[in-house]
């Protein structure tokens, strides 16, 4: 008789017990050779045998539907070996019967084509269905008990590592990935981003989850602290404080699933807000190092009105109306157009200074024309010389070489040297002028040429809206800008202001040209 063996065990406890993988195998082998039994396959199982939903078991039937005919039996070592399931047993040994196959166990032998046999039958499948049953039971009261006392049982939530207390209690302690759920929560809770917004940041971040999973992680109780024990019986369902440390507070919690929720009010994510918020992007929380954002709240009281601010995602930190913070940019702004004003005052000093300074260009200048009407000439000489039969064409072309080649370089020296221009002479003339009416030209503008605008004056994100010269990240040709200001004292004359302007406005160490 042609047979299949299948073996299968769940728990290291039936291991233990005697069902062991090695054992059953064994024992259905000996079984076999005494019988004159020849095994076809052996199927190794290690799943549960609650249902027929097993991997091994699958494979099983689609070889017998594949080989029909080739194979009597199938045979384990026990029907609880085989199934913990009256119901679907019965389902399946119908099936194995289409085939043309039966089933059978080498402990507990049974003609399952006698009527009679079908009562044990049952016993043996409802016996160990009833063992399940109770080892069910017991494991969910266990849990319930368990969870009550606030320790984690089953896998931990993303975030989250299982840990065993001083008492042995198993519980949760965060580990790496806490901080991209921490983020997650916070950027949520803000408002001003959708769930899916939040999920692709994290994905940018190194923390991918799928969509539905990452619902259903913002949704999970155990971030803040908490624990869900089901309903069971007649006990309904509690939720119970937990053993484990909160990722997030409550209020963050509740706050970003009220997003999820879509109880928060209407968000706008997809139209442009630049003119709106134009410093967003330029102002960096000095305590947490968080690019600031911005976002429109409704007043308190029942009032429709609505109020713009530029925010820090943290919880009571950086938190200004807007209106305040663009009125210090545009008091900035006339403070750089005063400074640039006053250097325009000074602009005829300023340029003959520039003119005296480059001075010493002007002489290199002549000095390499001088050297070129020399080579020109020399070479006007040589081609006499060799017209006249003076030199050889050897002669000729060497010396022809190398005067073309001194006279190449300094005429690259003259076009080089003439190329430069005073560095401040453009400024003067087309950027101060510009800067002088910046205030005005500021409200006017929209917000996407705002931004240009603050990008040429800070090189940086910056955190103190003083914009104290000193700790603000101005750019270079700002940083020489605001650093006139101090030039202008009432007690100094109009030659000293010019010196000293010239200076300020000098170029720093690394620039080219440089002053002497």
């Amino acid at each position: 008789m042609k047979t299949i063996i299948y073996k299968r065990v769940s728990t290291d406890e039936q291991a233990e017990n005697g069902y062991s993988l090695q054992y059953q195998e064994q024992v259905i082998s000996q079984y076999c050779k005494f019988n004159n039994f020849e095994i076809i396959d052996v199927y190794t199982e290690d799943y549960s045998g609650k249902d027929f939903n097993r991997p091994e078991w699958m494979k099983l039937l689609n070889y017998l539907k594949k080989n029909r005919g080739k194979v009597d039996q199938v045979l384990c070592l026990r029907w609880d070996r085989w199934s913990r399931n009256l119901h679907y047993a019965l389902d399946e040994i119908k099936k194995l019967s289409s085939l043309g196959v039966r089933i059978n166990t080498v402990e507990q032998p049974i003609d399952i084509e006698n009527p009679d046999s079908k009562v044990l039958l049952s016993l043996y499948l409802t016996l160990p269905e009833v063992e399940n049953d109770k080892n069910s039971a017991r494991t969910t009261e266990g849990s319930r008990r368990a969870r009550f006392e606030g320790c984690w049982t089953g896998s931990p939530p993303r975030g989250y590592s299982c840990v065993r207390t001083a008492d042995n209690k198993s519980t949760l302690a965060p580990n790496d990935k806490a901080k991209y759920i921490q983020m997650a929560f916070e950027r949520l809770a803000t408002g001003l981003y959708s769930a899916n917004d939040v999920r692709l940041w994290l994905g940018k971040e190194g923390f991918l989850l799928p969509k539905q999973t990452f619902y259903h992680t913002m949704r999970n109780i155990a971030y803040m602290g908490k624990i869900f024990v089901k309903a069971w019986k007649k006990e309904p369902e509690q939720i119970v404080d937990g053993l484990h440390p909160p990722l997030v507070s409550e209020e963050v919690f509740k706050r970003a699933n009220m997003v999820l929720d879509g109880r928060v009010r209407q968000m706008d994510y997809d139209s442009d807000k630049t003119d709106l918020y134009p410093m967003k992007g330029f102002i960096k929380c000095s305590k947490h190092g968080r690019t600031i954002t911005a976002y429109k709240a409704r007043g308190g009281n029942g009032q429709r009105l609505h109020y713009h601010y530029y925010i820090c995602t943290k919880k009571n930190c950086f938190r200004h109306r807007v209106e305040e913070v663009h009125d210090k940019v545009e008091k900035l702004l006339s403070k750089i157009s005063l400074t640039a004003a006053m250097v325009l005052v000074y602009k005829s000093a300023l340029q003959t200074i520039m003119e005296r300074d480059f001075s010493g260009q002007k002489s290199k200048i002549n000095k390499l024309k001088t050297e070129q009407e020399k080579l020109i000439q020399r070479k006007i000489i040589l081609q006499d010389s060799f017209i006249d039969g003076k030199i050889d064409s050897e002669d000729f072309k060497e010396i022809k070489k190398r005067i073309e080649s001194d006279l190449f370089k300094v005429e690259e020296n003259i076009r080089s040297l003439e190329s430069e221009k005073s560095p401040f002479k453009e400024y003067l003339n087309k950027t101060l002028p510009l800067i002088e009416n910046l205030p005005s030209f500021w409200r006017k503008a929209d917000g996407k040429t705002k931004k240009k605008i603050l990008g040429c004056i800070f090189e940086e994100k910056i955190e103190n809206l003083d914009f104290d010269v000193a700790t603000t990240p101005f750019t270079l040709e700002m940083s020489v800008l605001m650093g006139v200001e101090g030039v202008f004292d009432e007690y100094k004359n109009k030659k000293e202001v010019v010196s000293d302007l010239f200076f300020s406005l000098a170029p720093p160490l690394g620039l080219e040209p440089r002053t002497p």
